[in-house]
């Protein structure tokens, strides 16, 4: 189930940065634009995470064993808005949305989007956050558990969450 989480993660930001280099096609050569996204993936996100729930699987990726759950960060390389109209057009068919929107958190203006879907059977809880890192880049923040994990690990998620987003 690791991996499972592991790889809808994976799906969902390959979606996001394919995306995103989609706009800079015009300015950038196919190598210039995997070398930014590569680079910018390798960039350390400040973030807080329960090492006790948590294990560090890549940098900015943990996750549990049982039950499971993940925390991912990335910094991608597109504008907010690009990011926000791509966060609310581009999702999976198998992403069923429960709560999208635009909000203030910790005094920073975030997009969010929050759903459920399912994967070898079992349904997960997904939280992604998006916020502007600066004119070219946003961090993205997402958070997902099984339905029906303890509430520590959802308030793990959330603290986690809380953590990232704040004045850059």
């Amino acid at each position: 189930m690791k991996k499972t989480l592991i790889a809808l993660c994976m799906l969902f930001v390959a979606a996001l940065n394919v995306q995103a280099q989609e706009v800079k096609a015009a300015e950038e050569t196919e190598a210039d634009k995997q070398k930014r996204a590569m680079e910018l993936m390798s960039i350390k996100i400040d973030m807080t995470v329960d090492k006790e729930l948590f294990m560090e699987v890549t940098p900015n990726t943990y996750v549990s064993e049982e039950p499971k759950a993940v925390i991912m960060a990335m910094i991608v390389p597109e504008t907010y808005e690009n990011a926000k109209d791509k966060l609310e057009s581009n999702l999976p068919p198998e992403f069923k949305v429960a709560d999208k929107g635009e909000k203030m958190m910790n005094g920073v203006n975030v997009v969010y989007l929050k759903g459920t879907s399912e994967a070898q059977g079992v349904t997960i809880n997904s939280t992604v956050y998006c916020l502007k890192r600066d004119a070219d880049t946003c961090i993205m923040f997402m958070g997902m558990s099984e339905v029906g994990a303890p509430q520590n690990y959802v308030d793990a998620i959330n603290a986690s969450a809380n953590s990232v987003i704040k004045k850059q």
